[in-house]
């Protein structure tokens, strides 16, 4: 049991990492070629005509795989959990996150399904480098996928914690 979990671990610091890296340069790619653009209005060398379908690929992967990293790090903003601290018993607040976790899950599930229906119906492809854009769109299946491992993760924590409060102290949360 225990090499299960040291090896979901290292899978996570992998998925972290990777994520964590892909949003960063990525950001990087947008903000340079913002920056060429403006320099190139003034300094007019050569244009960018390809510039809006790298930047549109760029955003696309960097709002849903970094909205995944959020999710895994349990990182949303949110209105603030008030009726967590007036809940009575550790049973009930693992109830009641239970249920919370069980409204995000179906939302990533149905995000899920709908953006498989997107990938697949769409043909199109970009003008200038003729990419086709189920490729773009991949990126939010794909994302959604990982926030519902990661729901399913803190659904089975949640279930520790009603069956046996004291074995959840053992399970690091995010």
């Amino acid at each position: 049991m225990k090499s299960i979990a040291k090896i979901l671990s290292g899978i996570d610091s992998i998925l972290t990492s990777i994520l964590k890296w892909l949003t960063i340069v990525l950001t990087l790619v947008i903000t340079l070629i913002i920056a060429a653009d403006i320099f190139l209005r003034y300094v007019p060398l050569t244009t960018l005509t390809w510039k809006e379908e790298i930047i549109e690929i760029c955003f696309a992967f960097v709002v849903f795989f970094g909205a995944a990293a959020v999710w895994m790090a349990k990182g949303h903003f949110s209105v603030g959990d008030f009726l967590t601290k007036r809940i009575k018993g550790e049973r009930a607040k693992s109830a009641y996150q239970l249920f919370l976790e069980l409204i995000t899950l179906a939302f990533v599930v149905i995000f899920f399904k709908y953006s498989l229906d997107l990938v697949s119906r769409a043909h199109e492809a970009t003008s200038v480098f003729n990419i086709p854009k189920k490729y773009i769109y991949s990126c939010m299946p794909a994302s959604s996928a990982i926030m519902i491992c990661y729901s399913i993760v803190f659904v089975v924590r949640d279930v520790i914690g009603i069956a046996n409060p004291k074995a959840l102290e053992a399970i690091p949360r995010a």
